[in-house]
């Protein structure tokens, strides 16, 4: 039969451009000098959520694989507190290969990244420029364009009930969330204008259960049912419901697509048509230029489902893992 949990678990803390990062190192105990992966997390992520769930099934299947806080986030230090800023998470997981290669303990020749949700194109992001990485895995990606952020917005103004169909809800038209898409990037350069003037942070819930107005919007960063419903528990977890107003200018300022046209390390994508925008993931897929890559399409599970459900993780790790294992 099968063995799980042959690893161990270490708390770990690494310096990241003048902070500290907190992380969790899961490492197999049947391995020596393991190969090793990083694993990103989706926005406003903290370790104990989907990188969890993915790195002690990564430790299990030989990988030594780290789980951190981004700066300003949980045990990481850094302010202004709840900064959501992709290029910083990004750095903290460069820094995160970095702390690997220190300890003389991983097999620095064999570095990968993982990310589920924005840490999926993140992560394809960083492998387009990191040439330490010998292979990446996004799952359940927020790809970043602009589309898939009007996408974001709209899909917060879905005001869905449990046992709705999801994917036949009316959204707003592309025109409205412009207009909403457009609110956001001024209400977030009001708030830094205020923070560069007083050093006063401004904050707002990260998620509400109640939808966004269409029309209006919402002063939370994901608003509605849908995020609730997988976020909501996190609140009585220890997840601080909140995030720097300022930081949607970084947050959308920020997009994957050039990195990834330029990406040649070996790339698996698992997406489908119940994840954020099938069209965007298409997109990325599509202009990675390395002959080398593959794409999974599963159409029976949710966006949500990929983070933690425990068969869909499974399966989704043993796909990782076995893509990771062709590019040693």
């Amino acid at each position: 039969m099968p063995s799980h949990g042959q690893y161990t678990t270490e708390q770990v803390e690494y310096p990241s451009h003048g902070e500290a990062i907190a992380g969790i190192l899961f490492k197999p105990t049947n391995v020596s000098n393991p190969p090793a992966v990083v694993i990103t997390g989706p926005y406003s992520f903290m370790k104990e959520q989907a990188p969890f769930q993915y790195g002690t099934r990564l430790a299990d299947e030989g990988f030594a694989a780290l789980i951190f806080d981004p700066r300003s986030v949980g045990g990481s230090t850094g302010q202004p507190r709840r900064l959501e800023n992709p290029k910083m998470k990004n750095e903290d997981a460069v820094a995160g290969l970095d702390y690997l290669v220190s300890r003389g303990d991983i097999d620095a020749s064999k570095l990968f990244l993982a990310g589920i949700c924005q840490g999926g194109p993140q992560s394809l992001d960083i492998a387009s420029y990191d040439d330490r990485v010998v292979g990446v895995a996004s799952v359940s990606g927020y790809f970043r364009d602009h589309e898939t952020d009007v996408y974001m917005i709209c899909a917060g103004c879905v005001n869905w009930k449990p046992g709705d169909d999801i994917g036949a809800m009316k959204m707003p038209t592309p025109e409205q969330g412009e207009a909403l898409y457009q609110a956001r990037i001024k209400r977030a350069e009001k708030a830094r204008e205020g923070f560069e003037s007083s050093g006063k942070v401004q904050y707002q819930p990260l998620v509400d259960p109640q939808a966004a107005d269409p029309t209006t919007g919402a002063l939370a960063g994901l608003p509605g049912p849908v995020v609730w419903s997988w976020y909501g528990p996190w609140t009585l977890k220890g997840f601080e419901n909140r995030y720097a107003v300022m930081s949607d200018l970084d947050h959308f300022g920020y997009t994957t697509a050039p990195g990834v046209a330029k990406l040649n390390k070996p790339a698996l994508i698992i997406h489908g048509d119940n994840c954020m925008n099938p069209p965007a993931a298409k997109r990325h897929f599509e202009s990675i230029p390395i002959e080398k890559k593959k794409l999974i399409w599963n159409n029976e599970v949710a966006h949500f489902q990929h983070y933690d459900q425990p068969d869909c993780v499974d399966r989704n790790v043993g796909e990782i893992a076995a893509w990771f294992a062709t590019c040693m």
